[in-house]
């Protein structure tokens, strides 16, 4: 059937084969018309996009220019395996260029994948980087910390390529992390993971973080403290098993300290004649002094431990969060809570430190705290046993 191409047909290449515009429901189609006696060709194929036709019809003119009337049985097994493919993509809206520039860059994305390192090589190389930076330098407790996470990440994740670790995988690691620890700790966790990935993605190891948008909620409105029993049975312990940490323990429960200041108390920043503890600067809220009032526990405690380790720092120098990991584990092994409290101790301070003076004022300045924060958290009553039988623990004789 001769094509009417001054109707619905309009020619867009005149040359063999020729090319068709038309319109069917609104929509644009091309069709390629080689048919041909002369080369023995009976092709006549309809595309989608004009681009594709054209290139088919000059692909026919090729292989007439190379092949002569040889080209028709060629021609003819081509345009079926064409065919069939087109019919294997259309499904899902695809072209066969498009197919084949999709499998070309996937398997040049495999080849690379194939020469990435495990994540236990470049986990090593993440924490060797951060640990010896010179721009960006650790301090030694910081280095100490990282080898925990650099270890966590290489024993549960370090047989895996980053490109292999999928959102869930990395939900699932965070979330597994011990259940007696508190969402504080799973968040610390988490923040380390994040960093690798962030590094792998910066050096162009994986495309995507798996950590995005995984959260870990924290409730700050639910402040919880230990009461007097619990507080004196840590300090029965540490001075039974962990004789070391007595001093950093009594630092937060009687001075009322972050658990990083009291880290990093010495002996040079008690001022025993004055009664003043000297907080450095490396502190949340900077350099500080810290004068308690109408309360005397803390200076009978460090006075003793003074007095009986005089030879010893007032914090260890070595494997002070290994120490601290041990010392709550038997401590919650005890407690009936099972758990650990985060920043428990602080939060006994502040409660029994206001109920004791009843001046929040006073428990602000101590504290390093904002006057909201002590308030919101702090100005609530207790026993007044309980407050009186707090600041009345003392060390064993």
């Amino acid at each position: 059937m001769r094509i009417n191409t001054t109707d619905k047909y309009i020619p867009i290449r005149r040359g063999f084969p020729k090319v068709y515009r038309y319109q069917k429901e609104g929509n644009d189609y091309f069709l390629v018309d080689g048919r041909s006696r002369t080369w023995g060709l009976n092709i006549r194929k309809n595309f989608n996009f004009k681009e594709d036709a054209l290139n088919f019809a000059k692909e026919i003119e090729n292989q007439i220019q190379a092949n002569g009337k040889a080209v028709a049985e060629n021609r003819i097994y081509q345009d079926r395996e064409i065919e069939r493919l087109d019919t294997m993509l259309k499904p899902f809206g695809k072209t066969l260029p498009q197919a084949v520039t999709f499998y070309v860059q996937f398997m040049q994305d495999e080849m690379k994948k194939s020469v990435i390192p495990l994540i236990k090589d470049l986990c090593l190389k993440w924490y060797e980087s951060k640990r010896d930076s010179k721009n960006n330098p650790l301090r030694p407790k910081t280095k100490s910390e990282l080898k925990i996470y650099w270890r966590f990440i290489t024993q549960n994740l370090g047989e895996y390529k980053p490109h292999e670790v999928t959102h869930d995988m990395a939900e699932k690691l965070i979330q597994d992390v011990n259940s007696s620890d508190t969402n504080y700790t799973r968040k610390t966790y988490l923040k380390f993971v994040r960093d690798f990935f962030k590094w792998c993605v910066e050096r162009g190891y994986v495309s995507k973080n798996p950590t995005e948008k995984i959260k870990v909620k924290l409730n700050p409105d639910v402040i919880e403290f230990y009461e007097p029993s619990e507080i004196e049975y840590l300090l029965r312990l540490c001075e039974d098993k962990f004789p070391s940490l007595v001093g950093y323990y009594c630092l937060t429960i009687f001075g009322g300290l972050r658990p990083t200041e009291a880290q990093r108390m010495e002996w040079k920043d008690v001022n025993f004649e004055t009664k003043q503890i000297f907080v450095n600067k490396f502190g949340k809220v900077g350099a500080r002094r810290v004068d308690l009032k109408n309360t005397d526990a803390l200076w009978v405690w460090l006075e003793h431990i003074k007095n009986k380790h005089s030879d010893q720092p007032l914090n260890p120098l070595k494997n002070h969060a290994k120490l601290q990991r041990n010392s709550r584990e038997a401590f919650r092994e005890w407690t009936p809570r099972k758990k650990w409290i985060q920043d428990g101790l602080r939060h006994s301070f502040g409660t029994y430190y206001y109920n004791l003076t009843r001046n929040i004022f006073e428990t602000v300045y101590v504290m390093g705290n904002s006057e909201r924060i002590a308030k919101k958290h702090y100005l609530r009553e207790v026993s007044p046993k309980w407050t009186e039988k707090y600041w009345a623990i003392r060390p064993t004789p």
